[in-house]
Protein backbone atom coordinates (compact mmCIF):
# COMPACT_ATOMS: atom_id res chain seq x y z
CA UNK A 1 0.00 0.00 0.00
CA UNK A 2 1.28 3.49 -1.00
CA UNK A 3 1.55 6.23 1.71
CA UNK A 4 -1.04 7.85 -0.76
CA UNK A 5 -3.85 4.95 -0.12
CA UNK A 6 -2.36 4.91 3.57
CA UNK A 7 -3.35 8.46 3.95
CA UNK A 8 -6.85 7.92 1.95
CA UNK A 9 -7.49 4.98 4.37
CA UNK A 10 -7.06 6.72 7.63
CA UNK A 11 -8.38 9.98 6.21
CA UNK A 12 -11.79 7.53 5.52
CA UNK A 13 -11.65 5.86 8.99
CA UNK A 14 -11.29 9.81 10.73
CA UNK A 15 -14.33 10.43 8.73
CA UNK A 16 -16.74 7.09 9.54
CA UNK A 17 -15.86 7.44 13.30
CA UNK A 18 -17.06 11.12 13.34
CA UNK A 19 -20.16 10.62 11.23
CA UNK A 20 -18.80 12.65 8.46
CA UNK A 21 -18.94 9.92 5.75
CA UNK A 22 -21.38 9.71 2.66
CA UNK A 23 -22.78 6.40 0.89
CA UNK A 24 -20.28 6.13 -1.16
CA UNK A 25 -16.99 6.53 1.55
CA UNK A 26 -19.23 4.01 3.37
CA UNK A 27 -19.29 1.27 1.18
CA UNK A 28 -15.51 2.25 -0.03
CA UNK A 29 -14.51 1.45 3.75
CA UNK A 30 -16.89 -1.31 4.23
CA UNK A 31 -15.11 -3.10 0.78
CA UNK A 32 -11.59 -2.23 2.79
CA UNK A 33 -12.61 -3.77 5.61
CA UNK A 34 -13.85 -7.17 4.09
CA UNK A 35 -10.64 -7.59 2.24
CA UNK A 36 -8.74 -8.86 5.77
CA UNK A 37 -9.43 -9.68 9.03
CA UNK A 38 -6.47 -7.42 9.95
CA UNK A 39 -8.23 -4.70 7.80
CA UNK A 40 -11.82 -5.08 10.67
CA UNK A 41 -9.30 -4.92 13.45
CA UNK A 42 -7.57 -1.88 12.22
CA UNK A 43 -11.29 0.01 12.12
CA UNK A 44 -11.85 -1.82 15.81
CA UNK A 45 -9.09 -0.53 17.33
CA UNK A 46 -9.68 2.91 15.89
CA UNK A 47 -13.10 2.87 16.92
CA UNK A 48 -11.91 2.37 20.38
CA UNK A 49 -9.16 4.81 20.84
CA UNK A 50 -11.82 7.74 19.90
CA UNK A 51 -14.45 5.84 22.08
CA UNK A 52 -11.25 6.15 24.84
CA UNK A 53 -10.26 9.81 24.03
CA UNK A 54 -14.20 10.66 23.93
CA UNK A 55 -14.78 9.30 27.21
CA UNK A 56 -11.58 10.82 28.62
CA UNK A 57 -12.78 14.09 27.11
CA UNK A 58 -16.14 13.85 28.94
CA UNK A 59 -15.32 12.82 32.12
CA UNK A 60 -12.09 15.46 32.74
CA UNK A 61 -14.14 18.24 30.78
CA UNK A 62 -17.43 19.92 31.99
CA UNK A 63 -18.30 21.92 28.45
CA UNK A 64 -21.77 23.33 29.69
CA UNK A 65 -20.24 24.30 33.01
CA UNK A 66 -17.03 25.96 31.31
CA UNK A 67 -19.63 27.45 28.69
CA UNK A 68 -21.27 29.54 31.33
CA UNK A 69 -17.96 31.07 32.79
CA UNK A 70 -16.85 31.67 29.30
CA UNK A 71 -20.35 33.45 28.11
CA UNK A 72 -20.98 35.50 31.03
CA UNK A 73 -17.23 37.21 30.12
CA UNK A 74 -18.58 37.58 26.06
CA UNK A 75 -20.53 40.84 25.36
CA UNK A 76 -20.08 40.84 21.41
CA UNK A 77 -19.21 37.50 19.35
CA UNK A 78 -16.22 37.44 17.62
CA UNK A 79 -15.27 37.70 14.06
CA UNK A 80 -14.43 34.70 11.90
CA UNK A 81 -16.07 32.43 14.88
CA UNK A 82 -17.10 29.88 12.32
CA UNK A 83 -13.91 29.73 10.71
CA UNK A 84 -12.25 29.09 14.23
CA UNK A 85 -14.97 26.41 14.73
CA UNK A 86 -14.01 25.03 11.53
CA UNK A 87 -10.23 25.33 12.18
CA UNK A 88 -10.95 22.81 15.32
CA UNK A 89 -13.10 20.36 13.23
CA UNK A 90 -9.97 19.81 10.96
CA UNK A 91 -7.23 20.14 13.87
CA UNK A 92 -9.79 17.54 15.66
CA UNK A 93 -9.60 15.27 12.22
CA UNK A 94 -5.61 15.74 11.81
CA UNK A 95 -5.02 14.16 15.53
CA UNK A 96 -7.25 11.18 14.73
CA UNK A 97 -5.79 10.85 11.58
CA UNK A 98 -2.18 10.86 13.33
CA UNK A 99 -3.46 8.60 16.17
CA UNK A 100 -4.33 6.17 13.19
CA UNK A 101 -1.12 6.52 11.66
CA UNK A 102 0.46 5.44 14.97
CA UNK A 103 -1.43 2.51 15.11
CA UNK A 104 -0.98 1.83 11.10
CA UNK A 105 2.79 2.35 11.32
CA UNK A 106 2.84 0.18 14.78
CA UNK A 107 1.34 -2.90 13.50
CA UNK A 108 2.91 -3.04 10.37
CA UNK A 109 6.61 -2.64 12.29
CA UNK A 110 6.21 -5.29 14.40
CA UNK A 111 5.53 -7.22 11.45
CA UNK A 112 7.99 -9.83 9.63
CA UNK A 113 7.68 -11.56 6.80
CA UNK A 114 9.95 -14.77 5.58
CA UNK A 115 9.84 -17.02 2.01
CA UNK A 116 12.05 -19.77 1.80
CA UNK A 117 11.89 -22.14 -1.49
CA UNK A 118 13.40 -25.81 -1.49
CA UNK A 119 14.14 -27.14 -4.55
CA UNK A 120 16.56 -30.28 -4.79
CA UNK A 121 17.69 -30.15 -0.42
CA UNK A 122 15.39 -30.27 2.62
CA UNK A 123 16.25 -27.04 4.46
CA UNK A 124 15.66 -26.45 8.40
CA UNK A 125 14.77 -22.75 9.44
CA UNK A 126 14.59 -21.48 12.44
CA UNK A 127 11.70 -19.09 12.94
CA UNK A 128 11.84 -16.06 15.70
CA UNK A 129 10.09 -17.84 18.21
CA UNK A 130 12.62 -21.24 17.89
CA UNK A 131 9.77 -23.13 16.18
CA UNK A 132 11.53 -25.01 13.49
CA UNK A 133 10.42 -25.43 9.86
CA UNK A 134 11.89 -28.39 8.22
CA UNK A 135 11.12 -27.55 4.65
CA UNK A 136 11.33 -30.71 2.06
CA UNK A 137 12.18 -30.84 -1.81
CA UNK A 138 10.07 -29.35 -4.10
CA UNK A 139 8.29 -26.69 -1.51
CA UNK A 140 8.43 -23.07 -0.79
CA UNK A 141 6.77 -21.42 2.21
CA UNK A 142 5.48 -17.46 3.15
CA UNK A 143 5.92 -17.18 7.00
CA UNK A 144 4.35 -14.12 8.46
CA UNK A 145 5.44 -13.28 11.91
CA UNK A 146 3.57 -10.52 14.47
CA UNK A 147 5.55 -10.28 17.40
CA UNK A 148 3.54 -7.57 19.53
CA UNK A 149 0.19 -10.02 18.64
CA UNK A 150 2.25 -13.28 19.18
CA UNK A 151 0.86 -14.60 15.91
CA UNK A 152 2.15 -16.73 13.17
CA UNK A 153 1.05 -17.70 9.73
CA UNK A 154 3.11 -20.39 7.88
CA UNK A 155 1.44 -20.63 3.91
CA UNK A 156 2.87 -23.71 2.74
CA UNK A 157 2.84 -25.40 -0.94
CA UNK A 158 4.68 -29.22 -0.45
CA UNK A 159 5.48 -30.62 2.51
CA UNK A 160 7.21 -29.45 5.69
CA UNK A 161 7.72 -30.68 9.45
CA UNK A 162 6.81 -27.74 12.15
CA UNK A 163 8.20 -28.00 15.21
CA UNK A 164 7.13 -25.58 18.05
CA UNK A 165 8.66 -25.27 21.47
CA UNK A 166 6.79 -26.30 24.51
CA UNK A 167 6.89 -23.00 26.20
CA UNK A 168 4.50 -22.19 23.07
CA UNK A 169 4.88 -17.91 22.64
CA UNK A 170 3.18 -17.67 19.72
CA UNK A 171 -0.10 -18.88 18.37
CA UNK A 172 0.47 -20.93 14.47
CA UNK A 173 -1.55 -21.09 12.03
CA UNK A 174 -0.87 -23.40 9.12
CA UNK A 175 -2.69 -22.53 5.68
CA UNK A 176 -2.48 -25.22 2.96
CA UNK A 177 -4.60 -24.13 -0.36
CA UNK A 178 -8.63 -24.08 1.68
CA UNK A 179 -7.47 -25.46 4.67
CA UNK A 180 -5.83 -24.20 8.22
CA UNK A 181 -4.26 -26.20 10.54
CA UNK A 182 -3.65 -24.63 14.16
CA UNK A 183 -1.28 -26.16 16.58
CA UNK A 184 -2.18 -26.67 20.20
CA UNK A 185 1.52 -27.04 21.45
CA UNK A 186 3.05 -29.77 19.09
CA UNK A 187 4.95 -31.23 16.12
CA UNK A 188 3.28 -31.65 12.66
CA UNK A 189 4.21 -32.69 9.51
CA UNK A 190 2.42 -31.51 6.69
CA UNK A 191 1.92 -32.55 2.69
CA UNK A 192 0.29 -30.62 0.28
CA UNK A 193 2.24 -30.55 -2.80
CA UNK A 194 -0.77 -29.52 -5.87
CA UNK A 195 -0.21 -31.99 -7.88
CA UNK A 196 -2.05 -34.54 -5.39
CA UNK A 197 -5.86 -34.66 -4.61
CA UNK A 198 -5.06 -34.76 -1.01
CA UNK A 199 -3.80 -33.19 2.31
CA UNK A 200 -1.94 -34.73 4.68
CA UNK A 201 -1.68 -33.86 8.65
CA UNK A 202 0.42 -36.65 10.67
CA UNK A 203 0.88 -35.52 14.39
CA UNK A 204 4.21 -36.34 15.74
CA UNK A 205 3.49 -35.51 19.37
CA UNK A 206 0.42 -32.57 20.96
CA UNK A 207 -2.38 -32.01 18.95
CA UNK A 208 -3.64 -30.17 15.97
CA UNK A 209 -6.89 -28.78 14.73
CA UNK A 210 -7.62 -28.81 10.98
CA UNK A 211 -10.86 -26.77 9.33
CA UNK A 212 -12.07 -25.63 6.14
CA UNK A 213 -13.75 -21.77 6.13
CA UNK A 214 -17.20 -22.58 6.95
CA UNK A 215 -17.01 -26.31 7.86
CA UNK A 216 -16.40 -28.06 11.37
CA UNK A 217 -12.80 -28.36 12.74
CA UNK A 218 -11.87 -32.24 13.33
CA UNK A 219 -8.57 -32.36 16.35
CA UNK A 220 -5.86 -35.42 15.56
CA UNK A 221 -3.34 -35.98 18.75
CA UNK A 222 0.10 -37.41 18.53
CA UNK A 223 0.44 -41.20 16.48
CA UNK A 224 -2.56 -39.89 14.17
CA UNK A 225 -2.71 -38.61 10.58
CA UNK A 226 -5.64 -36.72 9.09
CA UNK A 227 -5.98 -37.30 5.00
CA UNK A 228 -8.02 -34.35 2.95
CA UNK A 229 -9.77 -35.15 0.24
CA UNK A 230 -9.69 -32.09 -2.26
CA UNK A 231 -12.41 -33.39 -4.49
CA UNK A 232 -14.74 -34.17 -1.84
CA UNK A 233 -13.59 -32.04 0.72
CA UNK A 234 -13.80 -34.91 3.33
CA UNK A 235 -11.43 -36.10 6.37
CA UNK A 236 -10.29 -39.64 6.63
CA UNK A 237 -8.51 -40.61 10.23
CA UNK A 238 -5.86 -43.46 10.61
CA UNK A 239 -2.40 -44.10 12.18
CA UNK A 240 0.41 -41.97 10.63
CA UNK A 241 3.16 -43.49 9.48
CA UNK A 242 6.22 -43.99 11.28
CA UNK A 243 8.74 -42.69 9.15
CA UNK A 244 6.42 -39.12 7.76
CA UNK A 245 9.40 -37.19 9.58
CA UNK A 246 12.88 -39.45 7.55
CA UNK A 247 13.65 -36.96 4.50
CA UNK A 248 14.61 -34.59 7.36
CA UNK A 249 15.89 -36.82 10.02
CA UNK A 250 16.52 -39.72 8.06
CA UNK A 251 15.23 -42.18 10.86
CA UNK A 252 13.65 -45.05 9.70
CA UNK A 253 11.40 -47.72 11.65
CA UNK A 254 10.01 -50.33 9.81
CA UNK A 255 7.96 -53.36 11.27
CA UNK A 256 6.76 -56.20 8.90
CA UNK A 257 6.66 -53.99 6.11
CA UNK A 258 7.08 -55.01 2.61
CA UNK A 259 10.04 -54.67 0.58
CA UNK A 260 8.29 -52.69 -2.02
CA UNK A 261 7.16 -50.44 0.90
CA UNK A 262 10.52 -50.16 2.09
CA UNK A 263 13.01 -49.18 -1.02
CA UNK A 264 9.39 -46.82 -2.01
CA UNK A 265 10.39 -44.81 0.85
CA UNK A 266 14.11 -45.41 0.81
CA UNK A 267 14.18 -43.98 -2.67
CA UNK A 268 11.77 -41.07 -2.11
CA UNK A 269 14.32 -39.61 1.13
CA UNK A 270 17.50 -40.09 -0.48
CA UNK A 271 16.45 -39.59 -4.28
CA UNK A 272 17.94 -42.79 -5.56
CA UNK A 273 15.96 -45.17 -7.72
CA UNK A 274 15.79 -48.53 -6.46
CA UNK A 275 14.26 -51.33 -8.40
CA UNK A 276 13.16 -54.79 -7.32
CA UNK A 277 14.05 -58.26 -9.40
CA UNK A 278 12.51 -61.33 -9.09
CA UNK A 279 9.57 -62.18 -6.53
CA UNK A 280 10.55 -60.02 -3.73
CA UNK A 281 8.64 -57.05 -3.05
CA UNK A 282 6.34 -58.78 -0.61
CA UNK A 283 9.30 -60.01 1.26
CA UNK A 284 8.51 -58.26 5.09
CA UNK A 285 11.22 -56.45 7.14
CA UNK A 286 11.76 -55.29 10.56
CA UNK A 287 14.50 -53.25 11.00
CA UNK A 288 15.52 -49.60 12.42
CA UNK A 289 17.76 -47.35 10.32
CA UNK A 290 19.26 -44.00 11.48
CA UNK A 291 21.13 -41.55 9.97
CA UNK A 292 22.99 -43.96 7.75
CA UNK A 293 24.14 -43.95 4.69
CA UNK A 294 22.13 -45.50 1.68
CA UNK A 295 25.03 -48.16 0.41
CA UNK A 296 24.54 -49.24 4.16
CA UNK A 297 21.33 -49.42 4.44
CA UNK A 298 21.25 -51.43 1.21
CA UNK A 299 23.86 -54.42 2.41
CA UNK A 300 21.86 -54.42 5.53
CA UNK A 301 18.51 -55.66 3.48
CA UNK A 302 20.23 -57.46 1.11
CA UNK A 303 22.44 -59.41 3.95
CA UNK A 304 19.18 -59.81 5.87
CA UNK A 305 16.96 -61.32 3.14
CA UNK A 306 19.72 -62.93 1.01
CA UNK A 307 19.47 -60.61 -2.08
CA UNK A 308 22.23 -59.46 -4.58
CA UNK A 309 22.89 -56.10 -5.09
CA UNK A 310 23.54 -54.15 -8.65
CA UNK A 311 24.65 -51.04 -8.80
CA UNK A 312 24.09 -48.83 -12.11
CA UNK A 313 23.70 -44.85 -13.16
CA UNK A 314 20.43 -45.35 -13.04
CA UNK A 315 19.54 -46.78 -9.46
CA UNK A 316 20.34 -49.97 -7.83
CA UNK A 317 18.56 -53.22 -8.00
CA UNK A 318 18.01 -55.55 -5.79
CA UNK A 319 17.63 -59.36 -7.13
CA UNK A 320 16.78 -62.44 -5.71
CA UNK A 321 13.92 -65.67 -6.17
CA UNK A 322 12.69 -65.17 -3.20
CA UNK A 323 13.11 -64.38 0.62
CA UNK A 324 14.06 -66.43 3.51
Amino acid sequence: MSEKEEFEIETLIAKFITDECNQAEIKQLEKWRSQSEENEKYVADALEIFQRAKFAVDEKFDSKEAWKKVSARIETKPKGGTAFIGFWKVAAGLILIAALSYLFYQQIGSKAEFNYTSETEVQIHTLPDQTTLALNRDSESKVTYNKRKNTGVIELIGEALISIPEDKKVNWQVKVEELIIEDIGTEFNVKAYPQSSKVEVSVISGEVRIYKLGQEAINIQAGERAIYNKTTSEFQIDLADRNVTAYQSKVFTFQGQTLETIVSQLSEVYQVPIFLEGDIANCTLTVNFEDEKLEDIVSIISETLGLGIIQTEEGITLSGEGCY
